[in-house]
């Protein structure tokens, strides 16, 4: 009788130890690396704000702009990061991983505003001119290296992306894009 007992015990604990292996042989590690700098310097952008969406997953980069976040999960997926700094256009990316290669989505969203003045292209047609444009409300330059994300922040500035724009325009830069 007690032998018999001591079999099902073994058996139980085979069966917990198989169930406990199956469990965690699907733990996903989804750990993202990078670095936040301001596009105009260069410089590294301290105590940015990197979110994993979604997740509950905050943290902050360090005095290099470095920053490190993730999670262990029973399943896959690909995780989407929002950076945001104070007086910077924030950043947004959703890394796909369904292969042997990267895949990366960026959030891109344009708004109009209108010039300070209208633009003659043509100075000798006065009908045709530009009186507005459309400026990115996000941030959208980034690079990959040794598997880390190098992500740059523009600054919220439309007076000088106006200008810069109202100035490409007289010199007749960048009238087919627009």
């Amino acid at each position: 009788y007690v032998n018999h007992n001591c079999k099902k015990m073994k058996l139980k604990l085979v069966a917990l130890f198989g169930l406990i292996l199956l469990v965690s042989s699907c733990d996903c590690d989804i750990h993202v690396n990078g670095k936040v700098l301001s596009s105009e310097t260069g410089e590294p952008l301290r105590g940015a704000k990197i979110e994993m969406v979604g997740k509950n997953l905050l943290r902050t980069s360090d005095e290099y702009g470095n920053f490190g976040i993730g999670e262990i999960t029973g399943f896959c997926y690909s995780p989407k990061l929002r950076i945001t700094f104070d007086g910077y256009k924030p950043f947004e990316i959703e890394l796909e991983a369904d292969s042997d290669y990267q895949n990366y989505k960026l959030t891109r969203l344009s708004e109009s505003v209108k010039l300070r003045e209208p633009v003659y292209p043509d100075s000798t047609n006065r009908s045709n001119f530009i009186s507005s444009t459309w400026i990115e409300k996000y941030s959208s330059d980034f690079e990959v290296k040794s598997d880390s994300l190098i992500i740059y922040l523009d600054e919220i500035n439309v007076k000088k992306e106006l200008e810069t724009i109202e100035r490409e325009l007289k010199s007749k830069k960048v009238v087919n894009n627009i």
